[in-house]
């Protein structure tokens, strides 16, 4: 080390030393490197919009008949998930109903659905069907385990005929 005479100190700072990451190099790597990054996300995201554009929405039934095989598939016919199940298909049968038709069921219970329903949809037979299924979640709280899942099959296809029943004729 070589001593300073005018201070009278060891100058210690004769090698002067840039770490990698303040260079400008590096800051110009980095910076491509971002513009990189968001060049790719705003390509990812105009192909994700023009994919969601090109998609073929299927029509409201196709979706609630879609939405109810799904409780086939993963296997919520049975007792043991029977609120699930009943849950899962009220809330469908209304929204489709809300969505297809216009009636304001989403926020009903189920009685006042049907009440609702009796007063302002026509079809007496598609009425008594939704009338059964909407009441079929009472009665198999107090029903035995065999009676029920004999409810809970017969109800999932009362639930698929319902919609079946109304979806328009090609003309």
């Amino acid at each position: 080390m070589v001593l300073n005479e005018k201070t009278g100190l060891y100058e210690n700072y004769e090698v002067w030393h840039v770490p990698f990451w303040q260079t400008q190099k590096f800051q110009l790597a980095l910076e491509i490197i971002g513009c990189l990054i968001v060049l790719l996300l705003i390509v990812f995201l105009v192909r994700k919009y023009v994919w969601y554009c090109k998609r073929k929405k299927l029509p409201l039934w196709d979706q609630a008949l879609l939405n109810l095989s799904y409780l086939k598939t993963e296997h919520k016919i049975d007792v043991l998930y029977a609120k699930e199940f009943y849950l899962t298909v009220s809330a469908l049968l209304k929204k489709y109903f809300h969505d297809r038709f216009g009636y304001d069921l989403i926020s009903k219970t189920d009685e006042e659905a049907v009440l609702y329903l009796q007063e302002h949809y026509s079809d007496s037979d598609n009425l008594e069907e939704i009338k059964k299924l909407l009441q079929g979640s009472v009665i198999i709280k107090f029903a035995n385990a065999q009676a029920a899942q004999e409810q809970i099959e017969h109800d999932y296809v009362r639930a698929i005929a319902i919609i079946k029943r109304t979806i328009p004729e090609k003309r």
